[in-house]
């Protein structure tokens, strides 16, 4: 059974209607509209769908979209040099 979900994404808010268990990956992708997150292992190991939920970083193909509830998640796009993680504006496409 599908409930509506209102997420804050990137300062924005999106309602959706999806399954409490569909990951949020899914919704960020799929029902908002994002280039970013990707869907890389879907195993939460690889990190192609970070994001940051009220600063912390999650992987989004394995939360559930019912566990958001009023977070504000905000899309991850970074770059490494020199082993430092830099938060760019440029949204980036790993090649897989």
């Amino acid at each position: 059974m599908t409930q509506k979900f209102t997420l804050n994404v990137n300062g924005k808010t999106h309602t959706v209607d999806a399954d409490p268990d569909m990951p949020l990956l899914y919704a960020l992708r799929d029902d908002i509209g994002l280039n970013n997150p990707k869907f890389g292992c879907g195993l939460a190991q690889c990190g192609a769908c970070t994001v940051h939920m009220d600063g912390q970083a999650i992987r989004s193909c394995i939360t559930p979209v019912s566990s958001v509830g009023n977070a504000k998640v905000v899309q991850t796009d970074v770059m490494a040099s020199n082993g430092v993680i830099h938060v760019i504006d440029t949204v980036l496409i790993p090649k897989m």
